[in-house]
């Protein structure tokens, strides 16, 4: 089991490779060779195509109210999915970077049993949003199979305008199972690109904890080391704890600054994908109360999903403003008033560190288009505004 940041955010670039959304990682492990870049060029061409299709559907198709809805819909959540996608080629080398110094800040402070905790939160929180989208995938396909067999309507999953709803040829049946698996392989890269922005959140939140835990373990250190050791060697061991730890603070901030620029606006779209689709799927079942398993199924999984996305980012997020609150105290009792004052006072640890407990007093908030918090309360808010609409709606139903 991988038990360092590194090993975590490698697993997560490999995934990106094998979705052909290219390198992201700074070892040249993973070769885009001429094959590998043509594989990605022609995948990302077919998905594009298939997303014009379907905005041409939403706009100017002429379909039955239910494919009308899907058609809309579809068009307005891959239109985001695939600019998150081109968002996360277009910083591939900021990405790059950025995970050079996830992965070296800190290593050598890492502890084995915090490492496991922050590598099962990871797999457990990206394995389940992979299972609810393709749960989701799978029961919109066996809903259209079926729709298809007892009602002989089209084999509709995602809505092309091309082929017409009336063309009944084989040629049509292909081209409609073949953007259905388009759909399906296509969630791989867009997976990638919702889960890379988690996976570095989950990284700096257990970067936070290590810290924390370095200022506690040095201070435990000097207790003991003053035992056993010249008290002023005990000081200076201290001193330069202190010093390691107030300079690994510096670097998270700039890593927090680094996970905003890079993948701010890919979190930004993501909660408004969420919340925005929610409250469309809501709202269908809201007019819609009577549905069969197939359907209901289908669209709860398809809400849990969005929801499972929108928390990962929000909770996450969250997490990491927490977890940066507590610095400030375990700095503060790290031991630092027990060092001497030293001349220039500006090269002072006891002054330094102050400063740095200043710093940590500040909120590290990141925000959704530099306007709303990603937060627990943002959250909260987002469901319940989201079951609020719903519950309107379905009460004017009754």
């Amino acid at each position: 089991m991988p038990n360092k940041t590194k090993d975590l955010l490698r697993n997560a670039c490999r995934y990106v490779y094998y979705a052909g959304a290219s390198n992201c990682w700074y070892e040249d492990i993973y070769k885009e060779s001429k094959y590998y870049r043509l594989y990605s060029v022609i995948t990302f061409s077919i998905y594009t195509i298939m997303i014009f299709l379907e905005n041409l559907a939403a706009l100017f198709g002429k379909f039955p109210e239910v494919e009308k809805n899907s058609a809309v819909m579809f068009a307005a959540i891959h239109n985001i999915v695939l600019t998150k996608m081109f968002l996360l080629l277009y910083h591939k080398n900021s990405i790059r970077k950025l995970n050079y110094e996830m992965a070296t800040i800190g290593e050598d402070f890492e502890e084995d049993y915090v490492m496991k905790k922050q590598y099962r939160k990871a797999k457990v929180g990206i394995s389940l949003y992979v299972i609810s989208v393709y749960l989701s995938l799978t029961a919109y396909g066996v809903e259209s199979a079926r729709r298809s067999i007892v009602e002989g309507a089209p084999f509709y999953t995602v809505v092309t305008y091309l082929p017409f709803y009336d063309d009944n040829s084989v040629a049509a049946l292909i081209f409609r199972i073949f953007f259905y698996i388009t759909w399906l392989y296509m969630m791989l890269p867009m997976m990638s690109a919702d889960c890379m922005p988690i996976t570095h959140l989950i990284a700096l939140t257990y970067k936070f904890i290590t810290l924390c835990h370095h200022f506690e373990r040095i201070r435990k250190e000097f207790d003991s080391n003053v035992l056993v050791m010249n008290k002023r060697m005990a000081i200076d061991k201290l001193k330069a704890g202190c010093l390691q730890g107030i300079r690994m603070h510096q670097k998270l901030l700039y890593l927090a600054d680094e996970i905003h620029r890079v993948f701010g606006i890919i979190m930004s779209l993501q909660v408004c994908e969420s919340s925005a689709v929610a409250v469309l799927l809501l709202l269908r079942l809201a007019l819609s109360p009577h549905l069969d398993l197939t359907n209901a199924f289908m669209t709860y999984t398809f809400v849990g999903s969005l929801f499972l996305l929108l928390a990962l980012n929000l909770w996450n997020a969250g997490e990491v403003t927490y977890q940066a609150s507590l610095l400030s105290s375990a700095m503060f009792y790290s031991g630092w008033h027990l060092c001497e004052m030293e001349k220039p006072s500006r090269g002072d640890i006891r002054w330094l560190t102050l400063i740095g407990c200043a710093q940590a007093k500040k909120p590290l908030i990141l925000k959704a288009f530099g306007i709303q918090d990603l937060s627990y309360e943002t959250f909260v808010s987002v469901a319940r505004m989201t079951y609020s609409i719903f519950a309107v709606f379905y009460q004017r139903g009754e």
